[in-house]
């Protein structure tokens, strides 16, 4: 039986990798797979999530945009945004 310490059952070797991040397991972060979405309608155009995403995901013209393909859903905008136009999908 493994012991879920991404070793197989005699302690050696790959295992399941269950629950632990390691091996062939489906271990997928809840962050990785989400992202931020942006109401536009509440939107003041502060830039302020710009400044807290460590990816560069976010532009602003008017108001703000996610570019998806650089978000990686960390989630560091939504506390930023002081008017709540963030959240997380």
């Amino acid at each position: 039986m493994p012991r879920g310490d991404g070793t197989g059952p005699d302690g050696k070797g790959p295992g399941t990798g269950r629950g632990t991040g390691r091996g062939m397991g489906r271990n997928f972060s809840r962050s990785a797979q989400m992202k931020a979405i942006i109401d536009e309608s509440k939107c003041t155009g502060c830039k302020l999530c710009i400044e807290a995403c460590p990816f560069g995901a976010i532009t602003v013209n008017k108001t703000a945009r996610v570019d998806e393909t650089k978000c990686n859903g960390c989630g560091r905008c939504v506390p930023a945004c002081p008017v709540t136009a963030i959240t997380m999908r």
